[in-house]
């Protein structure tokens, strides 16, 4: 294996990969769900519904110690994962009823999360065993510069074409055009995938009992399983309905809107290497902590603000959201393998992808049942996301990850 030529392959469809979950994700298929008359609430489930499939990745680990991690089992899911992303397109052609196009659209969003998640670790696997750890911070700082480049150009294209339709009545064909491009991202980072090496991964055979009691038995990691649980609660809950805060409530038009998209991935891009600069003595209060500090001023503005002045602060909101999202990015693709055992790492990090998901579900359940769709429970969302990015910093201070130790 050609080290360095290998690399340079893994890093192009890590990025292609990962620009086209932000581009298939909560901004631009938000606003495809708003244009497919879906509810708030509706929208608000699917802005975190692929962090609550994570609950599926319980069975991943048990799953691929048993039918193995193959290149062309991995690569069948990974096709299947990516095709969904663009059945989103077929709904209008197929139905005007709302109900009806609440389901279809959650059928597919469905079948993207679930395989999506199923094939999370074993691409966690196959990076990790390729790279060498030296390596691996630059690697992610590297792929989140680039990734975000990809995600502000689109986004800037994307903005001005979506208005342009709009303006002339036409706003479903530059929808069209939207999922033309995810499908050719998707269709160019398969192939690069198909040529790319893949190393032998051996794990042992494990069951679903093993993959819980193994890392939740483990004194340290259940310092990551709490980091994890606070910051996928605090983000979700404030981010869960941001998107459609923005489209309904402020009504902004689709440049605006990609503006602040561009602006959050420029921030997420700019500051990877700042990230990487703190996490490389792997003392994670570097990072964690300032990182919430960030959240809680993002989301206090997003609170405290009234809509006619907040409209003009959101390009700092969103500059402040990619900057601490840039930092959990590090820890999360580093710190969460780093501290899994050695024969369990597909249990570890699919156990945590687990609580992950449990902590997320009941964000929809919280949200039916305490709040009407309205601007005023929406900011109620951005105090709670606020009051949990406290309780982090909190933990991380006092708790996890203590510098002096």
């Amino acid at each position: 294996m050609n080290y360095k030529k290998e690399y340079k392959k893994y890093l192009a469809s890590s990025i292609l990969d990962t620009a086209n979950n932000k581009i298939a994700s909560t901004s631009f298929i938000t606003a495809f769900a708003v244009y497919l008359g879906l509810s708030n609430f509706a929208i608000g489930i699917y802005a975190v519904l692929d962090t609550i499939t994570n609950i599926v990745q319980i069975f991943a680990a048990p799953l691929f110690s048993r039918i193995g991690q193959s290149k062309y089992v991995v690569l069948t899911n990974y096709t299947i994962y990516r095709l969904s992303s663009i059945c989103f397109a077929f709904i209008p052609f197929i139905t005007k009823n709302i109900e009806l196009r609440t389901i279809l659209f959650f059928i597919f969003a469905s079948t993207y999360a679930i395989t999506g998640e199923l094939g999370y670790i074993t691409f966690v696997n196959w990076r990790m065993t390729l790279l060498k750890k030296e390596d691996r911070t630059k690697f992610a700082s590297t792929r989140n510069i680039y990734k975000n480049t990809v995600v502000m150009i689109f986004s800037l294209i994307m903005g001005v074409v979506l208005d342009k339709f709009t303006a002339n009545g036409y706003e479903l064909y530059g929808f069209m055009i939207l999922f033309f491009i995810v499908f050719l991202i998707a269709f160019i980072d398969i192939f690069i995938r198909i040529k790319t090496y893949k190393p032998i991964i051996e794990e042992k055979k494990i069951t679903i009992k093993e993959t819980i009691s193994k890392p939740a038995k483990d004194k340290e990691f259940k310092k990551i399983l709490v980091i994890g649980g606070l910051n996928r609660f605090a983000y979700g809950i404030g981010k869960m309905y941001l998107n459609v805060f923005l489209l309904r409530y402020l009504n902004i038009n689709y440049i605006y809107y990609s503006i602040l998209n561009i602006l959050i991935n420029f921030s997420e891009a700019l500051c990877s290497k700042f990230w990487a600069t703190k996490a490389k003595d792997r003392k994670w209060n570097k990072v964690l902590a300032p990182m919430s500090i960030i959240y809680i001023l993002a989301f206090s503005l997003l609170f405290l603000l009234k809509n006619e002045v907040l409209i003009f602060f959101l390009p700092i909101i969103y500059i402040l959201i990619g900057l601490g999202g840039s930092g959990y990015e590090m820890f999360d693709h580093i710190a969460i393998y780093e501290h899994s055992k050695e024969d369990y790492k597909t249990s570890y990090v699919t156990f945590e992808r687990f609580i992950e998901g449990i902590v997320t579900a009941f964000l929809p359940i919280i949200s039916y049942i305490i709040f009407p769709e309205s601007a005023i429970s929406i900011k109620i969302t951005f105090f709670i996301s606020v009051i949990a990015y406290l309780i982090l910093f909190i933990y991380v201070k006092t708790k996890a990850y203590d510098s002096k130790k």
